[in-house]
């Protein structure tokens, strides 16, 4: 009876819905236990070397060419070049307040199979909080790069987002795939630039 109950548990954690299935970009959804916000995954493959992902990831300068509501990002500091803090404005409909987040990503590649994992968290006190924008208090997100055959590669991203007080998880959940697709969809183009397209990483092997 354990064994079983353990196993629908696990089933029921992995347990995603469909939301939006276009342009070869899947957008899923699922409840969390902890979180009144769903939680996100996409999937997508994408033409192209892996650096160039990496690429686009790591300039956090330009996120807000290609990130949905992105109003700001800044590069805040780095450890390596495989590991760097940055700061992210978001822009909420009016009458909420903007939100803005400080996160830290971090690059690792598999030697052995050449995936690559890409995680940023939520670093809530590396800057004070500004006045009239709410800060963000937990921000998950992992981004798994596994190249394939023809010069093509995969992507799997999950994000998991904390909102803070002010917006209702209601409304935020209607609206919740909308989001994840205009960022892939932007992204396709974004790897695509030739600042991108040319990268090479000492810690990536394509």
């Amino acid at each position: 009876m354990v064994c079983l109950l353990l196993q629908f548990s696990g089933k029921s954690q992995e347990d995603w819905s469909l939301k939006k299935d276009k342009n070869g970009i899947k957008v899923f959804t699922r409840k969390t236990k902890n979180f009144k916000v769903d939680e996100i995954k996409v999937e997508c493959e994408f033409n192209g070397r892996i650096s160039q992902q990496v690429a686009v990831i790591l300039d956090v300068n330009k996120h807000y060419e290609w990130v949905y509501k992105a109003a700001k990002t800044q590069f805040l500091k780095k450890n390596s070049d495989a590991d760097v803090f940055f700061y992210t404005e978001i822009m909420v409909p009016w009458p909420f307040q903007n939100r803005d987040l400080i996160a830290r990503l971090k690059v690792v590649q598999n030697s052995s199979n050449k995936v690559v994992m890409i995680e940023s968290n939520g670093v809530n006190d590396f800057i004070p909080e500004k006045k009239h924008i709410v800060r963000i208090k937990y921000s998950r997100s992992n981004w798994i790069i596994t190249p394939l055959v023809n010069k093509k590669f995969r992507v799997e991203y999950r994000v998991q987002v904390d909102p803070g007080d002010g917006v209702p998880a209601w409304l935020l959940n209607l609206f919740i795939a909308n989001g994840p697709y205009e960022t892939f969809l932007k992204l396709k183009e974004q790897i695509q630039l030739p600042q991108y397209v040319n990268a090479r990483f000492p810690f990536i092997t394509d």
